[in-house]
């Protein structure tokens, strides 16, 4: 990316959700959506319990607190005993890597790891990993650790390591050992299951996932969230504190950067293509299909396009596991080359780690893509009785009180109403979308009041003025 190129990251609050939105240049290249009532617990540290060997797998089930175990594959077991040296009853230290779902319990692994702006820690792993560094400065980089590094510990410098001075990553190393050793003493007087890392708030969890390469500038439309933000990193990332702007113009936040109408874009199943077709995204519980729709254009400029724009759509909506692209049937070795090359290097610079595997039989590209949070479309959306994907009742819900917000904030003082259908209504009222409701009231001083109209459908709601 050039130097020139503006990255700005945007964060817009409403009741009960927050959506951060990546712009580089004016297009929008990141999207996430955090429900601020279900936080993720990704990163977090616990002190488990192992409750269940499942040596047929590989894997173990570890009791950390939730309704369900956590998930512990051989795979994120210590390397050298897998789930072999385990013992059911054993407690152990877990980190989680993904966050539960309605159908798959949380991942954890026993081999944490401690991230800092610059570098991350690797607990009883020695050794000095670079990852993404030239040749030059990565020796740099490990000749200034040397001296500094735990011997029992490893590090990683990553990409954004680049330029530090040995004594910003000297401080940044102890501050991680630092972090370690409390961990440790915490663990030693708990009894399992026990959290042993305190959660962070949403909105740093959420500036997180983007502040590697740091933007420059983080706009943030909520005074209270703006606030909460800067008291955060002020202690743990001045350099990121420094960044935080609160949006402050008359218009919301995603329409004055111009990414509105592109996160609307982000959110549909048909996605037209430069220069004809489109592509057409559609997620099940298996896998991701992704099909490549000819509009008349020749076939290698098509799929050379859709593997560009599949590639972005693949990130903005945070698609995970297993995807399928269906591109037009190509015959000639050399240009399914091309196609596959125009989609790894477009792949390259996701966080989300997705890989191209390569051509089925049936001449499909399949990739896959590490899961850490819910897809957009999970979060939005279900199953509807016909088949087809229908926003949820808490999707709506929340959107009836954001609704809300610019209604109030556009003419203060008046009490207002939401009418909706009864199963919206029933989420505002006692449902997921009660905490958000109840603290959109505090902030405007009354009360909300919530109509159910049995007739009206899932999808449909009114604002009115009392």
């Amino acid at each position: 990316m050039s130097a020139a190129v503006r990255r700005r990251l945007l964060i817009a609050a409403s009741p009960g959700e927050l959506w951060a939105a990546l712009s580089e240049g004016g297009t929008l290249v990141g999207l996430r959506l955090l429900r601020t009532g279900a936080r993720s617990r990704v990163g977090e540290i616990y002190l488990g319990r192992i409750v269940a060997l499942q040596p047929e797998l590989p894997a173990a089930l570890v009791d950390i607190g939730l309704p369900r175990p956590a998930f512990l594959s051989a795979e994120d077991a210590a390397r050298k005993t897998g789930i072999a040296g385990l013992a059911e009853g054993q407690s152990v230290i877990v980190q989680v890597l993904k966050d539960a779902r309605a159908d798959k319990a949380a991942g954890v692994s026993l081999r944490p790891r401690l991230k800092g702006r610059l570098l991350e820690l690797r607990p009883g792993r020695p050794g000095i990993v670079a990852k993404g560094l030239p040749a030059e400065e990565r020796r740099r980089l490990i000749a200034a650790l040397a001296a500094v590094a735990p011997a029992e510990d490893g590090l990683i410098l990553r990409p954004e390591t680049a330029g530090a001075d040995a004594e910003a990553l000297d401080v940044e190393a102890a501050a991680l050992r630092s972090r370690w050793q409390a961990i440790i003493a915490a663990s030693r007087s708990a009894r399992p299951p026990a959290r042993l890392t305190e959660p962070d708030p949403p909105i740093a969890a959420l500036i997180a996932e983007f502040a590697a390469p740091p933007p420059e500038a983080i706009v943030i439309d909520d005074r209270a969230v703006f606030a909460e933000a800067r008291s955060w990193f002020a202690r743990r990332d001045p350099a990121l504190a420094a960044l935080l702007t609160l949006h402050r113009g008359p218009e919301p936040l995603f329409e004055q950067e111009d990414v509105a109408a592109q996160i609307e874009a982000a959110l549909a199943p048909r996605v037209p293509l430069p220069g004809g077709g489109a592509l057409i995204i559609e997620s099940t519980a298996a896998a991701t299909m992704i099909d490549v729709d000819s509009g008349g254009a020749p076939i290698l400029a098509t799929n050379l396009a859709a593997a560009r724009v599949a590639a972005r759509q693949i990130r903005l909506r945070n698609l995970a596991g297993a995807i399928v692209i269906d591109f037009i049937a190509m015959r000639r070795r050399e240009d399914k080359d091309r196609v596959r090359a125009a989609l790894s290097e477009a792949l390259a610079g996701d966080p989300g780690a997705a890989t191209a595997l390569g051509w089925t039989r049936l001449g499909h590209m399949e990739l896959v893509r590490s899961r850490r949070q819910a897809p957009l479309a999970e979060l939005l959306y279900e199953r509807g009785a016909e088949g087809g994907l229908v926003r949820t009742a808490l999707t709506v819900a929340l959107a009836a009180l954001r609704a809300v917000a610019r209604e109030a904030d556009a003419v203060p003082g008046r009490a207002l109403a939401v009418n909706g259908s009864p199963e919206v209504a029933a989420t505002l009222t006692e449902g997921e979308a009660q905490d958000a409701r109840r603290a959109l009231e505090a902030r405007l001083g009354r009360p909300l009041t919530i109509v159910a109209e049995p007739a009206r459908a899932r999808e449909s709601f009114d604002i009115r003025a009392l």
